[in-house]
């Protein structure tokens, strides 16, 4: 799935690179500076770039009793009991999934654009995660560094929501302070999407629930 691993630093030396892939590596790198600044586990992670030989990397699957809302979860050495399984090969997902349709789950098999090693490694940017814009490169970037410097082990509602508010928050600070307005604006948005997002979410498993609970 990779098939080549190469410095950030080298890559930016090329004369040829394309001035939009060199944009977004100084963008990567200057992300990993500020991460640093605020006091984020950056160690070697995103100076490297691997290149994915496909669409995508990782695929994660989650499966739930089709009536009930308490998802299946699995349990690792180090992070514990999450609600999702990762894979390196879509089919293997897949394979999961119909596994657990048999057993009378509903799946979901989705594709992520970045994955952290929690700082045990030195997590490489992936050649997929460039197709992203400005903002949410450099959202991913500190979401991703945000796990190497807090993961609860079991906890993952509260990783991935102190990881999304950091990544969301601390782009819009970084932008700020390049005093790039068109951005900030997206970012403002985005913010006001998810919020609304979540609030709909919210009102939707309760009323999924309320239903279970008096039928099931």
């Amino acid at each position: 799935i990779l098939w080549r691993r190469e410095p950030i630093m080298a890559v930016l030396a090329r004369a040829d690179l394309e001035p939009e892939v060199r944009r977004k590596l100084e963008l990567v790198l200057a992300a990993r500076r500020y991460a640093a600044q605020i006091g984020l586990d950056v160690g070697g992670s995103f100076t490297t770039l691997s290149y994915v030989d496909g669409p995508m990397m990782l695929y994660v699957l989650t499966a739930t009793p089709q009536t009930s809302l308490e998802p299946h979860t699995w349990w690792f050495p180090i992070v514990g009991r999450v609600p999702y399984k990762g894979y390196f090969d879509f089919k293997d997902a897949l394979v999961d999934a119909r596994r657990f349709e048999q057993r009378g789950y509903d799946t979901d098999v989705r594709p992520a654009s970045a994955f952290s090693t929690l700082g045990w490694f030195d997590d490489p940017l992936l050649s997929t995660t460039l197709r992203q814009d400005s903002t949410s490169l450099v959202n991913t970037v500190l979401h991703e560094l945000t796990h190497n410097r807090v993961f609860l082990k079991g906890q993952v509602e509260f990783n991935e929501s102190l990881a999304s508010f950091v990544g969301s928050r601390g782009a819009a600070q970084f932008f700020g302070a390049r005093g790039d307005s068109a951005a900030l604006k997206v970012i403002a948005q985005r913010w006001e999407d998810e919020k609304a997002r979540a609030s709909y979410v919210a009102s939707l498993l309760a009323a999924l629930d309320s239903a279970y609970t008096a039928h099931v």
